[in-house]
């Protein structure tokens, strides 16, 4: 009585929540509402606004970086191949001549 065995169809339980055999239904009833009650308030904790916002900014500072160097690569390997543009060279130049010497 009372024996827990593996999953609902035997084996080692895994992912599966362990069943008890000889629960009454209205165990199972409760232990629903107790699983049900957990999920609503880690729900209500993923989608609080605090969260959402930590969760954003993180995104957003990632997002920022990952572009500034995927832009650096490939001006590093197109660079070369930019620089024979005519108006490209002509303004690199234009750029240089402002600055000081």
């Amino acid at each position: 009585m009372g024996e827990q065995r593996g999953g609902r169809w035997g084996g080692g339980g895994g992912i599966l929540i362990n069943i008890e055999i000889n629960m009454r239904p209205d165990d199972h009833q409760e232990k629903i509402i107790e699983h049900l009650d957990l999920l609503n308030r880690q729900m209500a904790w993923q989608n609080s606004f605090w969260r959402m916002l930590a969760i954003g900014i993180v995104y957003g500072i990632g997002f920022f970086v990952g572009s500034a160097i995927i832009a650096t690569i490939a001006l590093g390997i197109l660079g070369p191949w930019f620089a024979q543009i005519p108006w490209v060279r002509s303004a690199f130049e234009t750029g240089i001549s402002f600055l000081p010497r």
